[in-house]
């Protein structure tokens, strides 16, 4: 009977175990199938807890006075030299930037970054003297203007300038300075000869100035001293004005051509013209002593008395390619600038 009981009392726990079994599998199958959803209240709810605590970050970093965050990209800025004159030649000096209008391939700018005279800029200029054999007669002329332009426009103590001479070649004969020294010796000596390459020697004196990086801003100019016309340059005129503009150079040409030989040379004389005012620079007549003095004279007085203006561009990002520029002010003045620029990618 014991035996019995036994096994009925085994056979009972049995039961109870195989039916505990069964329902912990239930449960289990249960919580599997319920999962998703719990999984997925739990990451609303968690979702909603880490909203409110951005929130709540964001609210305090505001009451901080941090910084919100900005995407931002590059703008491209222009910068142009003026030359502004009256109907008689003389030098304006009390425009403001709301005397001017700036139109940029026809559009006007967006917004004009800022405005200044620059009186006070230091220079960085190259003199380039022909030494071809075109000009063997007034070679010596042409060292003795280039010296009396080192005397009496730079000076020693804020200008640099370098000084190149050219026939068929190219010839640095002296690195950027900023002491007042008259022509090197070698060059004062030098027989001329040879064709003559204009452009090349335009090109590589742009390229010798913007080696030249100041820490503050300064000007770029290029005098260059000759009779005129080009006959052995490697490039053209066109690539020689765009050395120019892309090294932000303004040329003024010193002409020693006589008066009488004008009409010999004026495909010369109109390149040069050319080259001169694309830059934004002029043509002078240097064919006398006093010729030359009033050339330098009036170079002085314009490098001493120009207007910087720079403006962020109307379409946007710099697209590689050339610009033209336009600057309008009141009327019966002359403004003097380069006619446009080459925006950089």
């Amino acid at each position: 009977m014991q035996a019995m009981a036994n096994g009925a009392a085994s056979a009972l726990n049995g039961a109870s175990n195989n039916q505990a079994r069964t329902k912990l599998q239930s449960t289990e199958r249960s919580g599997i199938r319920h999962l998703p959803l719990i999984l997925a209240l739990i990451f609303c709810c968690y979702g909603s807890e880490c909203r409110a605590q951005a929130k709540a970050f964001s609210a305090a970093t505001s009451a901080m006075g941090a910084p919100a965050a900005t995407i931002s990209k590059e703008v491209q800025e222009v910068g142009v030299v003026l030359t502004v004159t009256n109907w008689l030649g003389h030098f304006v000096k009390d425009l403001n930037e709301t005397d001017l209008r700036i139109l940029d391939n026809g559009h006007p700018v967006d917004k004009i970054t800022y405005f200044q005279s620059q009186t006070d800029l230091p220079l960085r200029v190259g003199i380039v003297v022909d030494a071809s054999a075109s000009i063997t007669n007034r070679y010596k002329f042409e060292t003795k203007a280039a010296n009396a332009f080192l005397r009496r426009v730079l000076n020693p103590d804020r200008d640099g300038a370098i000084v190149v001479g050219f026939n068929e070649n190219v010839q640095l004969y002296r690195t950027a300075s900023r002491e007042r020294r008259f022509l090197p010796e070698k060059m004062t000596h030098l027989t001329p000869g040879g064709d003559t390459a204009i452009y090349d020697a335009v090109a590589f004196t742009c390229k010798e100035l913007a080696k030249d990086r100041d820490v503050q801003p300064a000007r770029r100019a290029l005098v260059l001293i000759t009779d005129g016309e080009d006959n052995s340059s490697h490039i053209s005129l066109q690539r020689a004005i765009e050395s120019a503009l892309r090294s932000d150079t303004i040329v003024y040409v010193l002409s020693t051509n006589p008066d009488y030989s004008l009409s010999l040379g004026e495909r010369g004389e109109i390149a040069m013209k050319q080259l001169a005012e694309a830059t934004g620079g002029r043509l002078l007549r240097g064919d006398s002593n006093d010729d030359v003095n009033h050339a330098f004279s009036k170079l002085d007085r314009e490098l001493r008395n120009q207007y910087a203006i720079g403006y962020k561009p109307p379409l946007g990002r710099p697209d590689g390619l050339f610009h033209r520029l336009v600057v309008l002010g009141p009327k019966r003045l002359h403004i003097y600038h380069r006619q446009g620029y080459f925006a950089g990618r």
